[in-house]
Formats: C-alpha cells, structure tokens, sequence
C-alpha cells in the first residue's frame, strides 16, 4: 500500500475515533436519582405530611441539620428526615434510612416495615443491586475492613433536566456497606 494511502487511511480512522474519546472523556453521570422515600418527595411539604404527618419534632444538632426521625413498624429501620434552615415546615430535602438501634424504639413508628425509595433502594441490598440502578458513576469508594461506601453527586443539579425543579445546585448520594450488604443510605440536596 501506497505511504500516502497509508496516511489517509491513519487520519481517517483517527477522526472517527475522535467523538468515541469526547464521549469518553464527558461527565459521568447517575442514571435517575431518587427524590422519593416511601412516598415522600424530596422539598414537597403535602407528601410529607400524608405520610409522617404534620410538624414533627426537628432535633436539633451542632453535627447536622435540623431533623425528624422515625421507625419502621418492626423496629429494624429508622427514617430521618433533615429539614434545611429557612425551609417551609414540613418540607425535608435529604433523607436517610438506617438499621434502627436501641433507642430508635422510643420514635414514632410509621406503618412501614421497611422504608425504599422511589427507585427501589432499601437496605439490605447488594453493592451490585445499587449500582445495576444507578450505574458506576462513583465519586469516591472508600473500604476499611469489611465497610464499603459509595457516593455520587450531581453538580449543576439546578441545571439538570431531572432535578431543576428542586432548585438546588448539588445532588448527592451515600451509600454505606457492611459485608457487601446496604445498612445505611442518604440522599437528597446539599445545604447550600
């Protein structure tokens, strides 16, 4: 073959593979983030209240933000829901579900045995069931022993077809694993 037709053919196939490396090199990005927690919406006071009820008693924290707690019917899952400061009452934009301790017997419990959200996340679940929901687009995986977290965020989410409405700039999730199984899990809009 021809040098010259050797070169053509070398800065042909480099310029088809050009988009392939663009695309590569794009953002990754979580495939439909939650914004639902047992029929509760992320900042939607009216879906709240239909499931927890109206104002329960925020617990104030210097480690967090304000937030309510509750458990499952059982006793094995707390829900916490953190209200951000000047936010309307009822109104929770992250939420948290945990394998309930001791004292969490002492919250209302809700009529829920276990709490999922709206993509189908509840504890109990494999790495490999969360990420199959949500893809790999992994910020950080951190292990120590046999601990496994996972986090995602959305910059921009202001920005991003599926959460501009909320009208926050970041969306995260945070994923906790212990022995490849999910006994914690928060999610929703950082405090700006």
């Amino acid at each position: 073959m021809p040098f010259r037709s050797r070169i053509s053919l070398w800065l042909l196939a480099a310029a088809l593979c050009m988009p392939c490396a663009a695309g590569g090199a794009a953002k990754c990005r979580m495939k439909s983030p939650d914004v639902t927690i047992s029929g509760i919406t992320l900042t939607d006071s009216e879906s709240a209240v239909k499931v927890v009820g109206a104002s329960p008693k925020l617990d104030e924290s210097e480690d967090d933000l304000p937030h309510a707690r509750f458990v499952s019917t059982n006793g094995s899952q707390e829900l916490v829901l953190y209200a951000h400061y000047g936010a309307v009452d009822d109104e929770y934009a992250e939420a948290e579900v945990r394998v309930a301790g001791a004292e969490a017997l002492a919250l209302k419990d809700l009529p829920l045995e276990s709490f999922k959200t709206g993509r189908g996340i509840e504890l109990g679940m494999s790495v490999d069931q969360v990420q199959a929901l949500f893809g790999t687009c992994v910020k950080t995986r951190q292990k120590t022993g046999s601990d496994l977290f996972i986090e995602y965020e959305i910059e921009n989410a202001d920005r991003d077809n599926e959460l501009k409405a909320f009208g926050y700039p970041v969306y995260y999730a945070e994923y906790e694993f212990k022995s490849r199984k999910l006994v914690r899990y928060r999610f929703g809009f950082a405090y700006p």
